[in-house]
C-alpha cells in the first residue's frame, strides 16, 4: 500500500498525516459541531471515516450531536453510519436510505431541503453557517492529493466550497478509483462575474481544489468502492416511459430546427428511467451534448453515438452497471477529453442551462392534471430531496416530467391536486407516463388538465379523474379546484370493498 500512496500523494509532506480512520475520528472528528461530507448520487462519498464515527459512538457511547453538510443523496451506507452518530441538523436533507426517511419523518433531526445552486451560494456566503454553525471538518473522497489540491474522484458537487469553508479537512483517499486528474474543471463562480462557458466542454477552472497544506488534518486511505445507492435498475414500466420520451424527442425534432443545431443539451437527471434513457438516445435522430447535475455511468457509452460530450457534476453507478463503471475506471484517460466534472454551482447554474436549447428530464413522485409536481412526499411522508430539479426547470428550453402512471402498488401517480408542489406549471412543458405524453405549452389549465388525464393517466383512473373534472369545470375561474372532491379522491383509494 505504501508505494500506491507515493503515487497518490504528490506532495510528500502530506505523506506524513496518512493515518488509518479511527485516529483520525479521535483526533480530529470527536467534538465536532459540524461536519460538511462529499458526495451526491451514491458516488464519491466517503466510507472508512463515517464508518469510524460509527463505531466511536457504539464504542464509547459518545454520540457526535452534529450539523451535518451534505450534497447530495449518498451510500446506503453511508446514510446507516450518519442514523448512529447522533445528528441535530441536516443541509440538504438527502435521505438515500430508508433508517434516514424515518429519523427525518420522525422529526430526530431538524432538516431543510433546498435547490442546489441556491445551497451552494449560500454556503460560499454564509448565510447557513452564520446562523447555525460554521464547518469544523470536511471530509471528502479524493483520488489523489497534488502540491497545488486535492484530485476529486466521481463527484464534486459541493466538495470546493466545503473545502474553502471548512476548518480542517479529512482526505479519504480512494485507492480503488483511478487517478482521475484532468477529468475535473474546478470553478466557483463568483458575484457580478460571467461564467465564461460557451460550449459544453469548456473548461475554466483547475483541475485540483485548491487547498493549504495547513488545511489538510489527515489522509485516510480507503480500499472500497461505492455501495448500494438509492436508485433501482428499473423495469418494465420505466421501459415504456423510456419508449414515450424518445417518441416525443423524435417527433419535436422533426418540427423544431433549433433542436438541429450545435446547442443542443440534455440533462437525463438520476435514477432508472434517466439511465435507462442512455439505451435508446441514438433513436432520438439529433445530436446533443450532456449538460446535467449528474449522468450514470450507462452514459458513457452513448460517447460513441449522437452524443458529443457529458459535463455533470457527479457520474453514479446502478445496480447492475458496474461492469462499465470497472470499464470507465480502466479507460479514465480516454473519457478525459470528452467527460468534464463540475461544481454543482455551475453544473446547475441558471446563467449556463439559459445558454443552451436544454432538455431537462426530471422524474417525480406524482403530477396533477394542472401540471403541478411533487418530488419529495408522499402525503405527509418525506422521500428525497429536490435536487437541482428547480435550477434545470426554470431555465430550460424544455422541460420533461416523467414517470410511471401508476406506483407498484396501483396507486395513481396522476392525481386531481399534488400533497406538495416541488415543480409549478408554468415550468412544465411535458408530462410522460408509460401511458403516453401530453403537450403543455402554450394550453390554459383546463386544456392542460385534459391533455393529461387523456394521454397520461392510467385507464385504471381515468374515469375517477374525468369525474373530478366534471366537477370543477362548472365552478368559476380561470383554474377552478375543489379541495373536497380531491380528498375524496384520495379516500377513494383507501377505501376496502
Amino acid at each position: 500500500m505504501l508505494d500506491e500512496l507515493k503515487s497518490r500523494i504528490k506532495d510528500v509532506d502530506l505523506l506524513d498525516k496518512v493515518m488509518d480512520a479511527e485516529d483520525a475520528v479521535k483526533k480530529f472528528v470527536a467534538g465536532s459541531k459540524a461536519i460538511a461530507i462529499s458526495g451526491m448520487t451514491g458516488t464519491g462519498y466517503p466510507k472508512v471515516v463515517p464508518r469510524a464515527m460509527s463505531e466511536y459512538v457504539e464504542r464509547t457511547g459518545e454520540k457526535f450531536d452534529v450539523v451535518v453538510y451534505g450534497a447530495g443523496t449518498v451510500g446506503v451506507d453511508l446514510e446507516e453510519y450518519l442514523s448512529r452518530i447522533g445528528i441535530r441538523r441536516r443541509f440538504p436533507i438527502g435521505a438515500s436510505a430508508e433508517v434516514t426517511r424515518k429519523l427525518v419523518n420522525s422529526r430526530e433531526f431538524e432538516a431543510y431541503d433546498m435547490w442546489l445552486t441556491e445551497y451552494s451560494r449560500w454556503l460560499r456566503d454564509d448565510v447557513l453557517t452564520r446562523r447555525f454553525s460554521g464547518i469544523d471538518i470536511a471530509i471528502v473522497e479524493a483520488t489523489g492529493v497534488t502540491e497545488e489540491g486535492l484530485v476529486l474522484g466521481t463527484s464534486v458537487d459541493a466538495s470546493p466550497v466545503f473545502i474553502e469553508k471548512a476548518r480542517g479537512v479529512i482526505v479519504e483517499l480512494s485507492l480503488v478509483k483511478p487517478y482521475m486528474l484532468g477529468l475535473h474543471d474546478i470553478y466557483v463562480p463568483k458575484i457580478n462575474e460571467v461564467i465564461p462557458v460557451r460550449s459544453v466542454l469548456d473548461r475554466i477552472g483547475d483541475r485540483v481544489v485548491k487547498i493549504p497544506k495547513s488545511k489538510v488534518m489527515a489522509v485516510v486511505p480507503s480500499t472500497i468502492d461505492d455501495q448500494r445507492g438509492a436508485y433501482s435498475p428499473g423495469g418494465d414500466i420505466d421501459r415504456r416511459v423510456v419508449e414515450n420520451i424518445v417518441d416525443f424527442l423524435s417527433k419535436e425534432a422533426s418540427e423544431d430546427p433549433n433542436l438541429r443545431t450545435d446547442y443542443v443539451t440534455l440533462q437525463p437527471a438520476a435514477g432508472p428511467i434517466a439511465s435507462l434513457l442512455a439505451d435508446r438516445i441514438h433513436e432520438i435522430g439529433f445530436s446533443l451534448s450532456i449538460w446535467g447535475e449528474i449522468a450514470s455511468v450507462r452514459w458513457l457509452k452513448t460517447l460513441s453515438g449522437n452524443v458529443k460530450a457529458i459535463s455533470g457534476s457527479a457520474i453514479y453507478t446502478l445496480p447492475g452497471d458496474e461492469r462499465l463503471r470497472e470499464e470507465f475506471y480502466e479507460n479514465i484517460d480516454e473519457f478525459k477529453d470528452r467527460v468534464v466534472l463540475r461544481p454543482q454551482a455551475i453544473s446547475n447554474s441558471p446563467e449556463i442551462i439559459s445558454r443552451f436549447y436544454h432538455i431537462n428530464v426530471q422524474q417525480a413522485i406524482e403530477v396533477d392534471v394542472y401540471g403541478q409536481v411533487n418530488i419529495t412526499y408522499i402525503g405527509d411522508r418525506f422521500i428525497v430531496g429536490v435536487g437541482g430539479s428547480g435550477d434545470h426547470a426554470k431555465a430550460s428550453y424544455i422541460t420533461i416530467v416523467a414517470l410511471p402512471s401508476i406506483t407498484g402498488s396501483g396507486l395513481p401517480r396522476v392525481v386531481p391536486l399534488v400533497y406538495h408542489v416541488d415543480l409549478v406549471d408554468h415550468d412544465v412543458d411535458i408530462i410522460v407516463t408509460d401511458q403516453g405524453w401530453a403537450d403543455l405549452r402554450g394550453l390554459s389549465p383546463l386544456e392542460k388538465a385534459r391533455a393529461i388525464i387523456e394521454e397520461c393517466a392510467h385507464p385504471s383512473y381515468k374515469d375517477m379523474l374525468w369525474d373530478y373534472l366534471e366537477t370543477v369545470v362548472k365552478k368559476t375561474g380561470h383554474r377552478p379546484v375543489d379541495l373536497r372532491k380531491a380528498v375524496e379522491f384520495r379516500e377513494k383509494l383507501f377505501t376496502s370493498g
